[in-house]
């Protein structure tokens, strides 16, 4: 942003009166981002599929004081992002912040899984992160100054077996983030930003495509989504890099050292939880095609005691993995006398 925007005492930008525009808003992130914002007296321009959920949440935003406006659009359709920029604009005259939320999952064996259900998967995640900025873009290069800010996952810097066109989505998602961050460093103030959350307790369990034969269940520890709510308010404020948030993340160090050791053991451990364990269900292709009406709100209602004692068994296989690929990484290293 400019460097005549307001500041707050402790230096970080005032985001009162500031556009902020933000898809996947009908529930999840997207619902928690948008209170968060609203609490900070933003101006918010709400996208989603579903119509009437997006204007509950708008007269919510108002009662705490926003402006908001509601629009029924789908990320996939270029030409509806950018009707969405001109109409921020026109409401609000500018867009400062574009928050690029709306993404699916997608969870079972890749050649089980109809490619055409996998397709659709990566145009809402990818291509529908890339309309977006690309709208934002037109409405804030003029200006040479706003933040965008994307949803990858840790799956965006972690392989996640039987997520594949997931896994594949959110490494384009990162690769696309840090392409464009460093493009519009060279030549505008424009930030780009991005956020990996872990598991978040959303609606994505009943939304999301599910070829496991099981009924969905976050992997644990799970985040609450106004803690990402809160990290995407932290960049629109202070813009950086990234924000990585949760304890999957931790895995990142014994794949970089034992990348086979550890990404057989967390696919293995995938597969007995995804698909071994749990409440029988049917082939389903969630919202990749269109919405529902259930699903709505910041959470998803994973219970808080089930969540605890998933928690801590799941925390320990991790811990496991990562102690396993340390000592093979460690081997390697002396084996081929090479320091560590």
């Amino acid at each position: 942003m400019a460097s005549n925007d307001r500041l707050s005492d402790d230096g970080a930008r005032d985001l009162t009166g500031r556009t902020v525009v933000i898809t996947g808003a009908s529930s999840g992130i997207g619902w928690a981002a948008a209170l968060a914002f609203a609490r900070r007296a933003a101006a918010l321009v709400l996208v989603a599929r579903r119509r009437a959920p997006l204007e509950r949440l708008a007269r919510r935003c108002e009662d705490l004081g926003a402006r908001a406006l509601a629009i029924e659009a789908d990320v996939t359709d270029p030409e509806r992002m950018h009707a969405v920029a001109e109409a921020a604009q026109a409401a609000f005259g500018g867009i400062d912040v574009w928050i690029n939320g709306a993404g699916l999952s997608l969870w079972g064996s890749f050649a089980t899984i109809p490619i055409a259900h996998q397709n659709r998967l990566i145009a809402v995640n990818l291509i529908g992160v890339m309309n977006g900025s690309h709208a934002a873009l037109r409405v804030m290069r003029p200006r040479g100054r706003g933040v965008i800010i994307n949803v990858s996952s840790f799956g965006g810097r972690l392989p996640m077996p039987f997520a594949a066109a997931y896994s594949a989505s959110k490494y384009g998602v990162t690769g696309f983030t840090e392409a464009l961050r460093h493009e519009m460093a060279a030549t505008s103030a424009i930030a780009v930003c991005g956020v990996y959350p872990g598991f978040v307790d959303t609606p994505t369990d009943i939304h999301s495509a599910n070829y496991t034969g099981r009924a969905l269940r976050p992997v644990p520890p799970v985040l609450t989504p106004e803690r990402v709510a809160e990290a995407m308010v932290s960049l629109a404020r202070r813009p950086r890099r990234s924000v990585r948030l949760g304890l999957h993340h931790a895995l990142a160090a014994p794949y970089a050292l034992a990348p086979d050791t550890t990404g057989r053991a967390v696919a293995d451990l995938a597969r007995r939880f995804l698909l071994e364990s749990g409440p029988d269900a049917p082939p389903s292709g969630g919202i990749l095609y269109g919405p529902m009406r259930e699903g709505t709100g910041a959470r998803g209602g994973w219970g808080q005691p089930a969540r605890r004692r998933a928690g801590r068994a799941t925390v320990s296989a991790l811990a496991g993995i990562a102690i396993l690929a340390g000592l093979v990484g460690f081997a390697r290293h002396r084996l081929a006398g090479r320091p560590l």
